[in-house]
């Protein structure tokens, strides 16, 4: 039977945890991603179920959502529950769930959480506290929340990442992933909001965001961007020691880059508009962290910062 653990003194059951079943692991590792608005490309929901698949995770626990979403917001369908209807009767029933799976990581002294939830819309920092709880009572080593949002960059190329981290121990790290640091002020995201609430608990914590595809001229967000989605799993995979390989990954790029390609032989157009996004565009490779020096780290980062300074920077 499932427990219930009340996170805070002053919620209620609407604000309840549900733990199916506490797991044992190592110093784990949280990783998180959320549907909405940071999910630009389905970087943020798309990398967490690629993690949960070649983990094969388990689900332990999940938050009550009623409390933190709301289903009906104008223009908008993707939060309402889905019915399944067969001549007049309800036959399946698919509502909202916020969840949390395990993994164990052979590979590495750290297993791993993955929360594979939505953003809130109400009670940003009840919502945050519900996670960073839970992660403190595992014993987790550190947080990392990622997504991506839509940016006119060419498809064959690098996506840009910015990181906003809880520490500076924790940015000397991050400085080796290539990696732009974000500097400004303005509305936060939840996975910002997330970070602050590990940095007020004490918990190392990391937000990366990406870039992926978009072309407003032609009508054309990419909805999935496997380039985009490997851009943030590779360096999660060198700093948690996942062992991945993406071959998948990589044939999906292919596909997809494929598809574009054909399509702008066929558009005179679109060509000329890649051509020119391409011209202007500069990226940071990524190297494996094991393969390059702090020093070199810092400066690719600090020349990444120099030429996106009047670019809005870590949505």
């Amino acid at each position: 039977m499932a427990a219930e653990i009340d996170i805070g003194d002053a919620m209620d059951e609407k604000q309840t945890l549900i733990i199916e079943s506490m797991p044992k692991l190592r110093s784990p590792y949280v990783v998180c991603g959320f549907n909405g608005w940071l999910n630009g490309g389905d970087v943020s929901v798309g990398g967490i179920k690629y993690l949960m698949r070649h983990f094969s995770a388990v689900k332990f626990a999940e938050i009550r959502t009623p409390y933190y979403h709301v289903y009906q917001i104008p223009g908008a369908e993707g939060l309402r529950p889905i019915f399944k209807m067969d001549e007049g009767i309800i036959m399946e029933s698919h509502l909202l769930t916020d969840q949390f799976h395990y993994a164990l990581n052979p590979a590495s002294e750290h297993d791993l959480v993955l929360l594979l939830g939505n953003e809130p819309n109400l009670n940003w920092e009840e919502y945050a506290d519900t996670i960073v709880t839970l992660a403190r009572d595992l014993g987790a080593a550190r947080l990392y929340a990622f997504g991506a949002v839509l940016d006119r960059s060419p498809y064959t190329r690098e996506p840009r990442i910015t990181c906003t981290c809880t520490s500076a121990k924790v940015k000397n790290e991050m400085a080796k992933c290539s990696v732009g640091f974000s500097t400004r002020e303005g509305g936060a995201t939840f996975n910002q909001m997330l970070v602050y609430t590990c940095q007020k608990n004490g918990i190392e914590g990391v937000n990366l965001t990406a870039r992926a595809p978009y072309y407003p001229e032609f009508n054309w967000a990419i909805e999935y961007s496997p380039r985009s989605i490997k851009a943030v799993l590779v360096r999660l995979n060198d700093l948690m020691h996942l062992g991945l390989d993406f071959h998948d990954l990589d044939d999906q790029i292919r596909e997809l880059e494929g598809k574009l390609d054909f399509f702008k032989q066929q558009n005179a157009q679109f060509s000329a508009y890649m051509q020119e996004l391409d011209k202007n565009y500069e990226e940071t490779p990524y190297q494996s962290a094991l393969d390059i020096s702090p020093s070199e780290a810092v400066r690719l980062a600090e020349e990444f910062l120099k030429r996106n300074k009047d670019q809005p920077q870590g949505r």
